[in-house]
């Protein structure tokens, strides 16, 4: 984490880059919306919160559930999934608290740490598993969700370390394609099991702030805030380190 920033998107995706590696994921270039503030916008970040005011239309709601991110694609651009995936959140306006009126904050949970915490018994079972992550956005009309077949306990390649890769809630278990609901309540289980045993980091966010984690071993959520009340501007940034 580094505090006390003021960048616009163009440097902050400069010193991603600089730091940790290619910035392959960006996507081409948008024209600029004439109604949020071009600092606030370069190709490959994202604009996240209610950056044009006051509003319910928030960019990156369906964040605001245990996920990780990208999962879903076959390759992220190229990037196979156990490589290091570098993601930077940069809090430009911070709503003073969520909707449980407690410090707004986004919560991490170390997939590395909570392997371990399992029972070797458990970790045996897990290890023979794969999953299926789908998009959390629904494709346009006629075109096919994205997915990828991953397993639940995975070798990071830069690290050496095993962790656990479970996506988001509606990542389905091989072998329950064809019953969602068993398939969901299968990954409720073994998240609740997870959340059970392994502590989770809630980074309470000032103006500034800058958060950087490896995605390929760290889940996170957002969490609600009363967009109505309060604006909300994040820019998120994704780097790879292909080795």
């Amino acid at each position: 984490m580094v505090k006390k920033q003021k960048l616009t998107a163009t440097q902050l995706k400069d010193f991603a880059i600089k730091t940790f590696g290619d910035s392959n994921l960006g996507r081409c270039p948008k024209s600029l919306d004439p109604e949020i503030n071009p600092d606030l916008q370069s190709p490959g970040v994202s604009i996240l919160g209610n950056p044009k005011g006051l509003s319910e239309q928030i960019r990156g709601k369906f964040a605001w559930r245990w996920h990780q991110d990208k999962d879903h694609l076959p390759k992220t651009e190229g990037l196979d999934m156990n490589s290091l995936y570098v993601v930077m959140l940069y809090g430009v306006k911070i709503p003073p608290e969520g909707t449980n009126g407690q410090p707004h904050t986004t919560n991490f949970l170390d997939m590395v740490e909570a392997y371990h915490n399992l029972d070797s018994q458990h970790r045996q079972q897990l290890e023979q598993l794969s999953m299926y992550h789908l998009s959390p956005i629904s494709p346009p009309p006629g075109e096919e969700m994205p997915r990828k077949l991953h397993p639940i306990v995975s070798t990071h390649k830069v690290t050496g370390r095993k962790g656990l890769y479970l996506g988001s809630d509606n990542s389905i278990l091989l072998g329950l394609e064809d019953n969602l609901e068993e398939a969901k309540q299968y990954w409720q289980d073994l998240f609740g099991k997870i959340l059970s045993c392994t502590p989770v980091y809630a980074h309470v966010w000032q103006p500034g702030d800058i958060v950087f984690w490896d995605n390929s071993q760290v889940m996170h959520t957002g969490m609600p805030y009363d967009a109505l009340k309060y604006q909300r501007i994040g820019l998120r940034v994704g780097v790879v380190n292909n080795i």
